[in-house]
């Protein structure tokens, strides 16, 4: 749905069918026996966490993972069912709202165990948790050394559950040696306490250690054996964030624009934006359009990026605002305000761009996506 040029907000399409499609080609490289965990945190990386969550669950995908409570709950009021995976929320003033919203919970420090036990309940009730090994990335989680100890006094307490095993990669973003020596001691780590568990019959049902990235670079590791789940979140968005081997690609299921708002002409010498920060080296015309440091643009990539006006690449210009940047637009004889950017999406892939930047596609995108209106068509 086209917005009307007086409106100067970023707009991100959210095409689902993508999604679906992004399912099924992960789904086809995966085991049948291995679950598939559809990660929603941080409002499904800008995506809309309700809207995603719901065509997840179409596509089969039946547990989905937060990042914390409070987003737990908030699937809950929009109806979602099935388990919901939180995965780190140590601080959430009152653990109890996970059993009413019957949310599984994930122990990664020997207090919060702790925190679980002295918890009273009411007859009946259990908490559901996944208890989480830190093999390396050493963000959270329990040392591997303590991993025994922790699950035997989950498995005592009468109001808990212990339904799963977990630990998370820290280096399978890159393909180099070193990072990935360190990916297969994490994984050698993590195979030692799922053995150590094992013999002692405390290994839980469900045992993950795969990421997006994880499978990419180690599927026969981390699809195989105990390992029973992945983990799966930006190759449903659609980025291949490692270099891998697959001849089919996801696509990017956001395509995200802004709009112009203004058209100057200027010529050679003059300098455009805060700080006179660029020289014109040619006369031409500059496209004022929404979209600044409150949406994202900022840094080196308000330096290095071209979004693209009437199909072709219009290098961002001069020193953005708070809300505004400049589009050099010399080469498009007829735009005019109102007429569509194109900051992202297939033919602006910001996986391609952030490897140019040396950055994340998270880093720059979910700025621009969590200030987006978001529109999901009707297939």
């Amino acid at each position: 749905m086209p917005q009307p040029a007086s409106c100067p907000d970023l707009t991100a399409i959210i095409h689902l069918d993508r999604l679906r499609s992004n399912v099924a080609m992960v789904r086809a490289r995966v085991p049948a026996h291995v679950q598939l965990l559809g990660v929603v945190k941080c409002d499904a990386y800008g995506h809309g966490a309700i809207p995603i969550a719901r065509a997840l669950k179409q596509c089969m995908v039946d547990h989905l993972v937060v990042g914390s409570i409070t987003e737990g709950i908030a699937l809950r009021q929009a109806g979602l069912t099935g388990p919901i995976l939180v995965l780190s929320d140590p601080l959430h003033p009152d653990l109890r709202d996970a059993l009413t919203h019957d949310l599984t919970l994930t122990v990664a420090d020997e207090e919060f165990a702790a925190r679980l036990a002295r918890l009273r309940v009411r007859p009946g009730q259990v908490f559901t948790v996944h208890l989480k090994v830190d093999t390396g990335l050493f963000r959270f989680g329990v040392d591997p050394g303590r991993a025994e100890p922790v699950m035997a006094d989950l498995a005592k307490m009468a109001h808990v559950r212990v339904e799963g095993l977990y630990s998370h990669l820290s280096s399978t973003f890159h393909d180099d040696d070193a990072s990935n020596a360190f990916t297969r001691c994490q994984i050698n780590a993590f195979g030692l306490v799922c053995e150590q568990l094992e013999e002692q019959g405390l290994l839980p049902p469900m045992v993950h250690l795969g990421s997006s990235t994880g499978l990419l670079g180690f599927p026969d590791e981390l699809c195989s054996g105990r390992f029973n789940a992945l983990r799966v979140g930006t190759l449903f968005y659609g980025f291949l964030e490692r270099p891998n081997t697959w001849t089919d690609r996801p696509r990017p299921i956001a395509e995200l624009t802004t709009r112009i708002m203004q058209v100057r002409a200027v010529r050679t010498g003059d300098h455009v934006g805060y700080h006179r920060a660029h020289r014109m080296v040619h006369d031409g015309r500059i496209a004022v359009i929404h979209g600044g440091y409150t949406q994202g643009l900022h840094g080196d990539l308000a330096w290095n990026f071209q979004p693209l006006v009437q199909g072709r690449p219009a290098m961002l210009i001069g020193k953005p605002a708070l809300a505004q940047s400049l589009l050099d637009v010399s080469h498009a004889q007829r735009v005019k305000p109102g007429d569509e950017v194109l900051l992202a999406g297939e033919a602006v892939n910001m996986r391609t761009v952030g490897q140019v930047l040396g950055r994340s596609t998270w880093e720059l995108l979910a700025p621009m996506l969590q200030a987006a209106s978001k529109i999901y068509p009707r297939l």
